[in-house]
């Protein structure tokens, strides 16, 4: 049984669920061998598995989303520096997260990082997106890596400030970025504007209200015409929308090509291998629902289950997607802490208990399923 949930975000990382899933199957008596294998979606929690493969390490200190000096941890595997946006830009640098942070965020803790990865030689450089808590198109990022604003200080002052700027030119950025082969591995499809877009989807659960929503639409769109200029119409293209923009940023602005971060995670854990071996794959994540179709972990790694016709299941802080809808991605089977523990507000107080209790549900029904 391959055991590889995602984390279950403000509540356990990827591999303390997967040790209390794992540990409920053992203590069911199952007759199986369980092997765990924590995910990540190239979003928050991609370092913590690069130091699982051996990957180096490095911290500094940047200015975290709200501009207060924040540690933060960037990675060197195989020649690659792995700079995760949350680590410089996370929601967790914001614990109160109201109308006014979420205008205020900027990514300029995630250009500092960048700078840190160039100034110790790497020239290959991956921008794993997610869990952010900004909305400003990743202005901040730029601003970091030497982009001049017009006016100046509109460029670290955060999404609620895009439609005040005049200007931004490019050619001052970062020399050395000409030399860089920078890849963005984004942790949705969505695009940067519109119903689908990084305002009116993800900017909620930053803090946005409807006036707030709106503003920052207005501004990613401005955003969008200074620095799309060649007509190339980067926000419309999936993935731009990733990290409040940061993602368009780094397509428009740095020439980063984009890639699945769940599938350059799963790649480099080597899954496919594990696969081949597999009889039953659990995974999960903290909450099963529409957003995870844009490109989330779990369901990608079903989908690659599916070619080695390994059949999937999922534990899941809440499961908001119908099981017609899971059946056609694969997964024959869903529990939900929520549902198990009788609530959200139980289900958050000893998630490692409901995680364990799924564990041993899961192996009743395990012969059953594979």
């Amino acid at each position: 049984m391959l055991v590889a949930p995602d984390a279950f975000k403000s509540s356990l990382s990827a591999a303390e669920a997967a040790r209390h899933l794992a540990a409920g199957v053992a203590g069911a008596g199952a007759d199986c061998t369980t092997v765990q294998c924590p995910i990540a979606d190239g979003g928050e929690g991609t370092i913590a598995v690069l130091e699982s493969l051996g990957a180096d390490i490095r911290r500094t200190v940047v200015n975290g989303a709200l501009g207060h000096p924040v540690p933060a941890s960037w990675a060197a595997f195989d020649g690659t520096a792995y700079i995760e946006v949350a680590q410089g830009a996370g929601a967790h640098h914001v614990p109160v997260r109201t109308a006014q942070t979420c205008l205020r965020a900027a990514s300029t803790g995630v250009g500092q990082l960048i700078s840190a990865a160039l100034d110790a030689g790497h020239r290959k450089i991956v921008l794993t997106t997610g869990g952010s808590a900004v909305s400003d198109g990743g202005a901040g990022m730029l601003h970091a890596l030497g982009a001049e604003f017009s006016p100046d200080d509109a460029g670290s002052a955060g999404g609620g400030a895009l439609s005040w700027i005049c200007g931004v030119d490019l050619s001052t950025l970062d020399p050395r970025l000409q030399e860089a082969d920078i890849t963005v591995a984004v942790d949705v499809n969505n695009p940067l504007l519109g119903d689908a877009g990084a305002a009116k989807t993800f900017a909620p659960q930053k803090g946005a209200g409807p006036r707030e929503i709106e503003l920052l639409e207005a501004g990613l769109a401005h955003w969008a015409d200074l620095i799309d200029r060649d007509g190339s119409n980067r926000s419309r293209e999936p993935g731009s929308g990733a990290s409040g923009g940061i993602g368009f940023a780094a397509m428009s602005a740095l020439g980063a090509r984009r890639v699945s971060g769940a599938d350059m995670v799963l790649d480099l854990l080597r899954i496919d291998a594990l696969l081949g071996e597999a009889d039953l794959l659990v995974t999960g994540e903290g909450s099963l629902d529409s957003q995870s179709l844009f490109g989330k972990a779990p369901l990608s790694l079903a989908a690659r289950a599916a070619a080695h016709r390994v059949p999937v299941v999922v534990v899941a802080g809440r499961v908001e997607l119908p099981p017609s809808e899971l059946l056609a991605y694969g997964i024959s089977a869903s529990w939900s802490l929520v549902e198990l523990a009788g609530s959200t507000a139980a289900a958050l107080e000893d998630p490692c208990r409901w995680l364990q209790e799924a564990g041993r549900l899961v192996a009743a029904q395990a012969s059953q399923l594979a």
